[in-house]
């Protein structure tokens, strides 16, 4: 199945100053066919939240039309990390993932968003990459007994040192061997690294299956289509070429567009609208 249209997802990041009905009333305003939920404080954040609480979202998903695409809880900002030396930390990641799959389930996601994660920067990498295998390996298992798919994402290198580049995710999932993780590209993340869609094609391959589509400059910032350097035409005529057929999510993440979020998503949908066919 070839990129379309309903291949746009919308995504609540930006929408954080703002409670998650007002983005679900804009994504249904703007007809997204289907939405990335970002768990985090006001929206989603798992402490605040019951599995009855995902199926009500769910509900309310579908009810307006649209479907999940993914359920991304956040990991960066909170104290998430499947790599770190530290037992506590590391266990309480492992669980906090283990429970993102149960919500996952009940709001009728077919994918959990991974990380990572990564070790101290002033020792080896080698000890953080087995131990970030050895929890997805773990977090795996319980997603297939599940029916759900991970969605491995690189973090850029100050954020991690386990994997940060195309090449390195893909030796992450090697090492896993796991049939319910794949990989996935944030186009800014990229940029970020001096690394272009093509690179991570190559890399993936066909265990490519989500893709944050945004905007950015060098420094990987996660700009609404139009404010950065990236060509929206160049990277979905790679993916259409590679086969990709999964999400285009439109992660937006800089604050520039915190007060007035619907006109950058706005703005992102109707660029991508002119490139994609019906």
């Amino acid at each position: 199945m070839a990129l379309s249209q309903a291949s746009i997802c919308g995504m609540n990041f930006h929408y954080f100053r703002h409670s998650l009905d007002r983005f679900l009333d804009d994504a249904e305003a703007l007809g997204l066919p289907q939405v990335e939920i970002w768990g985090a404080a006001p929206h989603f954040y798992l402490a605040d939240r019951t599995l009855a609480d995902a199926r009500a979202l769910g509900a309310t998903i579908r009810e307006r039309g649209m479907a999940v695409a993914c359920f991304t809880p956040e990991q960066c900002v909170y104290p998430i990390n499947l790599g770190s030396p530290q037992a506590a930390l590391r266990d309480r990641s492992i669980r906090y993932f283990l429970e993102s799959l149960e919500m996952s389930v009940e709001m009728g996601s077919p994918a959990v968003l991974v990380t990572p994660g990564s070790g101290f920067a002033d020792q080896p990498s080698d000890g953080a990459f087995v131990r970030c295998a050895e929890a997805l390996s773990l977090i795996a298992d319980r997603a297939q007994r599940l029916g759900q798919t991970l969605f491995l994402e690189a973090l850029p290198p100050a954020w991690s040192n386990i994997a940060a580049t195309a090449k390195e995710l893909r030796a992450v999932l090697d090492a896993v061997d796991s049939k319910v993780i794949h990989g996935m590209l944030d186009t800014a993340g990229a940029l970020g690294t001096g690394e272009t869609v093509a690179d991570y094609i190559a890399a993936l391959g066909d265990r490519l299956a989500h893709v944050h589509l945004i905007d950015s400059e060098p420094s990987g910032s996660h700009l609404a289509w139009g404010d950065g350097i990236l060509s929206a035409q160049e990277c979905i005529s790679a993916l259409d070429a590679a086969g990709y057929a999964g999400a285009l999510s439109i992660e937006i993440t800089n604050s520039r567009y915190y007060l007035d979020p619907k006109a950058a998503m706005k703005q992102s949908v109707e660029a991508l609208r002119k490139v994609l066919p019906a």
